[in-house]
């Protein structure tokens, strides 16, 4: 057997698909920045507008989406959930966790399968402030956060409900007497065989030159566009 050469390595091949409203999150500038840490990664990546483009998501490794409302159709949310059930893996970033909620309070119809697929939803921004300085904690238990130190940020607030399905290993304990006493920052779980994770962290430039951020997105990243062992817990 011929012995492997350098020109026959591939690096991991990642898409960051933003979309939606870029009035309140910065996506065009966040997008270069999440390309620039996916090379630094050692993951080759893209940047595509528009959730259209999920059409290719089956062509990547990995997928970070950066979305804020805006158009979704059906069709791209259900191509992108079978990209990750086939082995793709999805990095979802901030207000991707954002949909339009019907009359009852619940996710919308109309994004169900992505909801379903991130395994986590926006609430609220919670009580007032809406941001604060806080430090940011993990489970010393999965391969994303394996010893990583604490680290402090300042940024937005999320109240999130998350999913069964997910696990939460990063979180911000919140002020005494508030309940839930903890909020979460990462969640992560398997869909079929990829693997998803999470971000709440990007709402706007300040956060991305965090080294603490910089490192979680990293590891966030080599982990999930491996696809998952048969059988393998998030």
């Amino acid at each position: 057997m011929t012995p492997p050469t350098a020109l026959s390595f591939r690096p991991a091949r990642a898409l960051v698909v933003i979309a939606g409203d870029d009035v309140y999150e910065d996506l065009f500038t966040a997008s270069l920045k999440l390309q620039q840490l996916l090379v630094h990664a050692g993951i080759a990546a893209r940047t595509m507008v528009g959730t259209a483009r999920l059409a290719a998501a089956a062509e990547a490794d990995l997928v970070v989406l950066y979305s804020a409302l805006g158009l979704f159709p059906d069709a791209c949310q259900q191509a992108l959930a079978d990209a990750v059930a086939g082995g793709t893996g999805l990095i979802a970033v901030h207000s991707a966790s954002v949909y339009p909620q019907s009359a009852g309070g619940a996710t919308a119809a109309s994004h169900a399968t992505i909801a379903g697929l991130i395994g986590c939803r926006f609430i609220s921004h919670g009580p007032q402030p809406h941001e604060s300085r806080f430090t940011v904690r993990s489970s010393g238990l999965h391969a994303v956060t394996r010893g990583l130190a604490p680290f402090d940020i300042t940024h937005e607030h999320y109240h999130l409900e998350v999913a069964p399905a997910a696990e939460v290993i990063a979180w911000r304990l919140v002020a005494p007497g508030v309940r839930p006493a903890s909020e979460p920052l990462c969640c992560v779980r398997q869909f079929g065989a990829g693997r998803v994770c999470y971000l709440q962290p990007g709402h706007d430039m300040r956060i991305w030159d965090e080294p603490g951020v910089r490192e979680l997105f990293a590891r966030a990243a080599r982990w999930a566009c491996r696809p998952a062992e048969p059988g393998e817990a998030a």
